[in-house]
């Protein structure tokens, strides 16, 4: 996201550094806090700037809350990362977070695959909270299409898919053969994700990991092995803020 210039106002509470954006969908101001780019002002195409500090003054009490919860984000920048890697549908998605003043808290998609968290301050719902369902829902599309895939691939089939937040298990095989996966591998390699949905889907046949079970799944992905050993370490692809 390209530099803004930064203007700084002395008020009787304090100086105040904020950055001013031209929008064209923009109807009204808006002002907005991320813990990237501080404070920002967006106003419509045409809109006298000079009119700018006086807004800025009549919603300080507002800036200054919102602004209060900066510094704890920019310590954990791990936790409210740039970027985030989808590496099991090869693609990289830019992160941008802002406490506004609008009632409704959600999460939008942009073109050039930009994500903006947006959270109300004080709100029910964190960006953390926002961020993690984004990432759930866009495991439940792509992770359970990537299950009937590999199910028709290996000729395994299963009744139904489920997708979690589980901690410490990448998925799992009911009796009833319903497949649950953890929405997490969305950041794994392709190859990886595959292995796992062959192995959950080896368990519709043996619901245990006996030497048949182990056989199956041999049958079917030779070099299983080795995707195997690489599930050992696996988690750190995911990012930190799932890890909680």
């Amino acid at each position: 996201m390209p530099a803004h210039h930064q203007h700084r106002y002395k008020f009787p509470d304090g100086d105040v550094t904020y950055s001013v954006r031209t929008s064209l969908r923009a109807k009204h101001v808006r002002l907005r806090v991320s813990p990237r780019e501080g404070l920002v002002v967006i106003v419509p195409q045409g809109f006298d700037r000079s009119l700018v500090p006086g807004i800025v003054e009549k919603r300080l009490p507002w800036v200054r809350k919102a602004l209060g919860t900066m510094p704890a984000v920019r310590s954990s920048e791990d936790l409210f990362p740039d970027t985030l890697s989808l590496r099991s549908i090869d693609e990289e998605w830019y992160v941008f977070f802002e406490v506004t003043r609008e009632p409704e808290c959600c999460f939008v998609e942009k073109p050039g695959r930009l994500l903006e968290i947006r959270s109300l301050q004080g709100g029910s719902k964190t960006s953390f909270d926002l961020l993690r369902e984004w990432v759930r829902r866009k495991a439940v599309n792509e992770l359970l299409k990537k299950l009937d895939e590999v199910s028709e691939q290996y000729g395994l089939s299963y009744d139904k898919g489920a997708v979690r937040c589980q901690k410490t298990r990448w998925g799992s095989c009911s009796v009833n053969k319903t497949i649950s996966l953890n929405m997490k591998l969305l950041f794994l390699p392709p190859d990886l994700v595959e292995y796992i949905m062959l192995h959950e889907l080896c368990h519709t046949m043996h619901m245990n990991h006996s030497r048949r079970f182990w056989a199956l799944v041999e049958q079917n992905m030779p070099d299983y092995v080795v995707h195997d050993r690489a599930m050992r370490d696996a988690f750190h692809y995911v990012p930190q803020f799932l890890q909680q």
